[in-house]
């Protein structure tokens, strides 16, 4: 396609309103542009890295108690999940502890605004894997959709079953997450991940924080 002037000036201003305008209209201004699709990788830290990705057939966000907002995804069938029959399968739950504001909050890399939980099933033995990062919003739940951006958020093995192989720790997720909210399928998936963990670990676990 030839290069327009017309059409990289507007994309530019639009940008630009966008960063004086807030999350909203960012959120807004990319889905014009169009978006951002979900995609999450999880990448161990080591000198021959182990990377795992999956197709999240499920991929939803919600408003949260005490944190700004939560995601799940999942590549179980949410039946499956919700019965307790899974063997094999990973779960993303991303709590979004406070957002950035244009303008206003510097940026820094440093800095923690995402708590993130990873649960591999692996032949009925589970690994639980917790750490933190710093994620990028557009929009926000309230919104009914939003998109969150990750950059190297650290994960690190914290639960495991006695037969869990842990190829990861000290592991990094990147990616992003670009769908519709719906809270009840989210309350459905955090406690059947709730329940088959507690299952697991024969004691009572809570993925929610």
């Amino acid at each position: 396609m030839p290069y327009n002037p017309n059409v990289h000036v507007r994309l530019t201003y639009l940008l630009l309103v966008g960063l004086l305008s807030g999350c909203s209209y960012m959120n807004s201004t990319y889905q014009w542009m169009g978006g951002f699709s979900t995609d999450m990788r999880v990448e161990s830290i080591s000198i021959d890295p182990v990377y795992i990705t999956t197709t999240y057939t499920t991929a939803i966000c919600s408003e949260g108690q005490n944190v700004e907002g939560e995601i799940w995804l999942t590549d179980i069938p949410v039946a499956d999940l919700a019965a307790g029959t899974v063997q094999n399968g990973q779960i993303i739950h991303i709590e979004l502890l406070w957002s950035p504001r244009p303008g206003y909050t510097p940026i820094d890399y440093e800095a923690a605004n995402i708590s993130v939980r990873y649960i591999v099933i692996s032949s009925d033995q589970f690994g639980i894997y917790e750490g933190g990062g710093f994620g990028y919003p557009l929009g926000e739940p309230e919104d009914g959709s939003m998109v969150l951006k990750i950059d190297s958020a650290a994960l690190q093995l914290a639960e495991s079953t006695t037969d869990f192989v842990d190829l990861l720790s000290p592991a990094v997720l990147s990616g992003t997450f670009n769908g519709t909210c719906d809270a009840k399928l989210a309350t459905l998936i955090r406690d059947a991940t709730s329940q088959i963990v507690t299952n697991a670990f024969d004691r009572t676990m809570y993925v929610k924080r």
